[in-house]
């Protein structure tokens, strides 16, 4: 009563100040107490520097992802900035509310949290916790935040965060699509959105595979009572021979961590969470086949069916390239076989979702009644004045459908190592799959007809 009376303009009994000052204290009194703390910290239990390298690429695995969930968070904040700039009527394709959709600046303080949180807590974890921990820290923190997009919030957070209510319902009929109506806009862009992030599911089941097979039969102190390997496709014996040898040294550590790393990668479930996205996004082809206005329309939601499906083999033959060996007996082919299939199939489908790319969800390249001053372009054109960047983004899509082909470059390997430059490769994919966004808004806004002619003209 006596804040309200002194602040009479404040509403509610919730303010910013009030819960920021006391958590900027704490955080201040932390980092002041942090280099005493260190200093009495023993210097043999240090996980981010062992022997080997399995731990901290463990570590990084399950990382990365909310790495590339931040950098995709940034990327669409360019793009909202980009269809304010040019008055791009998105929230209207999208079916989204305009108090629902999310400023550039709020997005861009949410991917800076995101990766101010990743570092905060990994750096925390590290000097607090095992290596088994520090997975189950940070995958039990992805856990929450998924969370936070379904649960209740107090209606002073819920008014800020009104844009997680489209993108929860997207998710959710991503999953469990409506099969009695075509499939919206909103949710085909966020599953396509999905499949450009489908090597993050790939490191999520990765790294709690690995994090499950090093804490099974864990001594007193290391996590007990979770759940061994076999509940990923392992042998026990393997989760439990690998963790009776204890983490009471750095070495051991890296030991299991290699050990776990190497059973992991050998197991179907992260290849099946890998081919998850492109599930989603092929029944979605089927549901809005079943509802398409002509018979045109359906065949060419049948050919977008054909092109998610033409993944799958990437996928498998990864698979039975990681599985090949002579411990295998019934693949047919070696490695080397596997690893040309693999290649050749990347091939078709980087070639089938270019043309897709720039015929179909662009609308460029297709024939026209129209005289247009431009090659291979649109007769009509949002971003006009800057024809330039049409064909900058053709030529950059090409090379994020492409950047996969840096695994067999020698020279890209041995520069940046396996593991960082799977993560060149995903952030590339990540930062083509934002350029693309942007295009194919905008001609869902062409094919609408939500647009005006003076939108043609950049503001």
């Amino acid at each position: 009563g006596v804040r309200a009376a002194r602040h009479p303009g404040r509403r509610g009994i919730w303010n910013a100040r009030d819960v920021a000052v006391p958590c900027m204290n704490y955080v201040g009194e932390w980092a002041w107490d942090l280099p005493h703390r260190m200093s009495e910290y023993p210097l043999e239990r240090v996980v981010w520097k062992p022997p080997t390298d399995e731990a901290a690429e463990a570590v990084w695995m399950v990382l990365r992802p909310g790495y590339l969930v931040a950098l995709f968070v940034a990327g669409w904040a360019i793009d909202v900035a980009v269809f304010g700039r040019f008055r791009i009527d998105y929230c209207t394709v999208l079916g989204v509310a305009k108090d629902e959709a999310p400023s550039p600046q709020r997005l861009g303080i949410l991917a800076a949290a995101i990766c101010i949180a990743l570092g905060g807590f990994r750096y925390a974890l590290l000097y607090y916790a095992t290596p088994a921990g520090v997975l189950w820290g940070v995958l039990f923190s992805y856990v929450m935040a998924i969370c936070g997009l379904f649960v209740w919030l107090p209606p002073p957070i819920a008014r800020r965060v009104r844009w997680r209510v489209p993108l929860a319902r997207a998710l959710w009929r991503c999953v469990c699509p409506d099969a009695s109506r075509e499939v919206p806009f909103v949710e085909v862009l966020v599953a396509d959105g999905l499949t450009s992030m489908a090597k993050v599911f790939f490191d999520l089941s990765l790294g709690t595979c690995v994090a499950t097979s090093a804490v099974a039969d864990a001594p007193s102190g290391l996590l007990p009572g979770l759940p061994g390997g076999a509940l990923f496709g392992l042998p026990e014996a393997a989760a439990s021979n690998a963790t009776r040898a204890a983490m009471s040294t750095p070495v051991r550590a890296g030991s299991l961590m290699r050990d776990s790393l190497k059973e992991c990668a050998r197991s179907p479930l992260p290849f099946l969470a890998w081919a998850s996205p492109f599930l989603i996004r092929a029944r979605q082809c089927v549901v809005t086949s079943r509802h398409a206005p002509d018979a045109l329309a359906r065949d060419l939601q049948r050919v977008n069916l054909l092109k998610y499906l033409t993944a799958l083999p990437v996928i498998f033959f990864a698979l039975c390239y990681a599985l090949a060996g002579p411990s295998i007996s019934w693949l047919v082919f070696g490695p080397e076989d596997f690893e040309a299939l693999w290649a050749l199939s990347a091939v078709i489908n980087s070639i089938f979702s270019f043309m897709w790319d720039l015929v179909m969800d662009w609308g460029l390249l297709q024939p026209t009644d129209k005289p247009i001053s431009t090659i291979g372009l649109r007769p009509v054109l949002l971003f006009r004045g800057i024809t330039s960047f049409y064909y900058i983004s053709i030529l950059c899509n090409l090379l994020g459908r492409t950047v996969w082909s840096l695994r067999w470059s020698p020279q890209a390997t041995v520069f940046l190592g396996t593991f960082y430059l799977a993560s060149l490769q995903q952030g590339v994919e990540v930062t083509r799959r934002c350029l693309w966004n942007i295009l194919r808004v905008e001609w869902e806004c062409i094919k609408k007809n939500v647009h005006r002619a003076d939108k043609h003209f950049p503001v």
